[in-house]
């Protein structure tokens, strides 16, 4: 039996949340099946996104939704086209390698904490077996997609220079960014108001969000309303950092151009509205020379990645895939 196999390209992989409870066919690629369990696994994290941006889940969250779980459908489609590929092959990862890679998962995602990681098994209804047999699936994958298209061009010094500045924002240190914003918090449970549910609370905040929106003073409006901090300031929250913030609001937030008003956005505890007055973000890397290899390394991915989806078509047109409705 062949071993393929590069430590280069062994990466922790994103947590995933609950599966749903009823497992159902989603679709067949080659007479492999790909379950429901396992599209909303790969589906949670932009969940918990949406949810919290539309927590009314209306026609937005639902198309949204449909849009991701489709990529994420398709992005499940290709991973088994290539494990077949791979079977014919008999490539294979050693076990010993799945094992340090579950480590490191543990210890990066949790810090090394064995508990937090077996709740976060229960959570998605996952034995600590499925979980390895994932991660070898997804570490042999990315062995063979790196070794198949190894042999492309290097990349130019003119690429490298470009593709840094296409990725300077993204490359920039986002713990020095900061926000200077106004903020309405309307709480899931009003302790003045102890008769007003949870519903009652998400119509008030929609009801504040339309009229700020349509023009409303929003200073005086988080003044009369908000629950939150700094309301006698008008919701003013100045200079903020983002690690000051809670991480799935501050991606939100961050996100919209200076005076854009967000919101309803939900959090465990309640309803935010809020108003972007500015953004600062924080400095981008020097384009030294532990910059110039890491561009170097990406432009080669971004080559190889090119490769690899001309090869998954070719596949797709020789392939029996069916997609459950």
């Amino acid at each position: 039996m062949k071993y393929l196999i590069s430590a280069a390209i062994l990466l922790a992989t994103p947590l995933a949340a609950a599966p749903v409870p009823l497992i159902k066919t989603a679709a067949t690629v080659n007479g492999k099946l790909i379950s429901s369990r396992e599209v909303e696994q790969a589906l949670a994290p932009t969940v918990a996104m949406l949810v919290s941006k539309y927590p009314r889940r209306g026609e937005k969250f639902q198309a949204a939704l449909a849009e991701a779980r489709e990529k994420a459908l398709e992005q499940l489609i290709e991973h088994k086209l290539v494990l077949s590929s791979l079977e014919e092959k008999k490539l294979e990862v050693p076990d010993f390698i799945v094992q340090q890679e579950v480590a490191k998962f543990i210890r990066v995602n949790f810090e090394g904490n064995q508990a937090e990681f077996r709740k976060f098994l229960a959570a998605s209804k996952m034995t600590r077996r499925e979980f390895e047999k994932s991660q070898k699936e997804k570490m042999l994958v990315q062995a063979f997609k790196s070794e198949k298209f190894k042999d492309v061009a290097p990349a130019t010094a003119a690429e490298m220079k470009k593709r840094y500045e296409e990725r300077a924002s993204v490359l920039r240190d986002r713990t020095r960014d900061s926000i200077t914003f106004r903020k309405i918090y309307i709480p899931a449970i009003d302790r003045n108001n102890p008769i007003a549910t949870a519903e009652d609370q998400l119509a008030l905040a929609e009801k504040l969000a339309t009229e700020v929106k349509e023009g409303g003073d929003f200073a005086a409006t988080a003044q009369a309303h908000s629950s939150g901090a700094f309301a006698a300031k008008g919701g003013l929250w100045e200079n903020t950092t983002r690690s000051d913030l809670e991480v799935g609001f501050a991606d939100i937030i961050f996100e919209g151009p200076e005076g854009t008003i967000m919101g309803p956005i939900k959090d465990r505890l309640g309803f935010t509205i809020v108003k972007v007055e500015k953004i600062i973000h924080g400095p981008p890397p020097p384009f030294d020379k532990e910059m110039r290899e890491r561009m170097r390394n990406e432009v080669e991915i971004e080559k190889r990645s090119a490769r690899y989806a001309e090869w998954i078509k070719i596949l797709k047109r020789s392939a029996i895939i069916r997609r459950n409705a």
